[in-house]
């Protein structure tokens, strides 16, 4: 699935605009269900470098929290779900069970105007997950394909 957004308000993206992180506190591990393998700081870290990398590549700012135009703020969310596996015969179906355990994750990213505290921008994505998977290839390419449609400068 590819990246979605919502930008709630007519604010300005297009303009340079500075931000900084709604919370130091790492989020991943606090909120949701757990999930050891995507709830991890080390995935905290991953999808904060990327969203810094690319936010500064669209021409943001960082600055002191008290003092930025937006607060930046990320959320994960996980779906488990088990495939099923039997034997189809006619309209029938003899001996399912269930199969292999796949994860679900998505990933959102908010803007939030600091001083009219509301949301401005939302983006997110969607992807069935495997063991295999590389996590910096995973978080980077999520991060880069949501921000790809962010109306900012490029």
């Amino acid at each position: 699935m590819g990246a979605q957004t919502e930008r709630v308000t007519d604010y300005p993206l297009e303009q340079p605009h500075s931000y900084a992180w709604v919370t130091d506190e790492l989020v991943l591990i606090q909120l949701g269900d757990d999930q050891s393998n995507v709830r991890t700081p080390e995935n905290e870290k991953r999808l904060r470098a990327a969203i810094d990398r690319e936010l500064q590549a669209r021409g943001l700012t960082s600055a002191p929290r008290d003092e930025a135009d937006l607060l930046v703020a990320f959320s994960v969310g996980t779906t488990v779900r088990y495939r099923l596996e039997g034997l189809s015969t006619g309209s029938s179906y003899g001996g399912v069970k269930p199969g292999t355990k796949q994860t679900k994750g998505t990933l959102n990213i908010y803007l939030i105007d600091r001083a009219q505290q509301h949301e401005v921008w939302h983006g997110w994505i969607t992807k069935w997950l495997s063991k295999s998977d590389d996590p910096d290839a995973v978080v980077n390419g999520a991060v880069q394909k949501i921000m790809a449609t962010f109306p900012g400068a490029k």
